[in-house]
């Protein structure tokens, strides 16, 4: 289970907050919002340079 640094809750693994950005996950706590971890997204398309010379 993982411990909150901030408020010290205790949340199993489903009810913690996630919001999923291109490339990386972002993990909240759902009492007090604190950041608890950024994930970096393993088999998205990868970013490429799509300009014009």
């Amino acid at each position: 289970m993982p411990t909150c640094k901030r408020c010290g809750a205790e949340h199993d693994a489903a009810e913690l907050i996630r919001h999923e950005r291109p490339g990386v996950i972002l993990v909240h706590c759902p009492d007090c919002n604190c950041l608890l971890g950024r994930y970096r997204r393993h088999g998205d398309d990868p970013r490429t340079d799509t300009r014009r010379h």
